[in-house]
């Protein structure tokens, strides 16, 4: 019985590891207040105008950047990309493009591709 237990353990041990939360490709479910992960490069502007400069560009790491929704400003097609202007709060620290840490709790606005799936959802 021992090894039993000690076989499921180790057969179930890795998929606990590598096991995330939702993904999501519909981004008509994002609402104020949603929580997720992104993948990839996003480019982060300091406050709500969209004709702000880009004062960061996120790497495409592992971790990803983790965000909060804070507001969703509009849909938009930027550069032949259809997809939605956030105002997000990062949940986790990170670092950018330029060698610079981001420590969590910063505000920034973003735009969000419809094509980039976003992981580890939560209403």
């Amino acid at each position: 019985m021992k090894r039993l237990c000690v076989f499921i353990f180790l057969s179930i041990f890795p998929l606990l590891i590598f096991a995330h939360g939702i993904t999501l490709t519909d981004h008509s479910q994002i609402k104020e207040l949603s929580r997720f992960r992104i993948m990839g490069t996003i480019e982060l502007r300091e406050g709500k105008n969209i004709s702000a400069p880009v004062k960061y560009r996120t790497l495409n790491h592992e971790g990803g950047m983790k965000v909060v929704v804070m507001e969703i400003l509009k849909d938009d097609t930027v550069d032949g990309e259809r997809g939605k202007w956030l105002y997000v709060l990062m949940t986790s620290p990170m670092w950018v493009e330029g060698g610079e840490w981001l420590e969590k709790y910063q505000k920034f606005l973003i735009f969000l591709p419809d094509e980039m799936p976003v992981f580890d959802f939560e209403y």
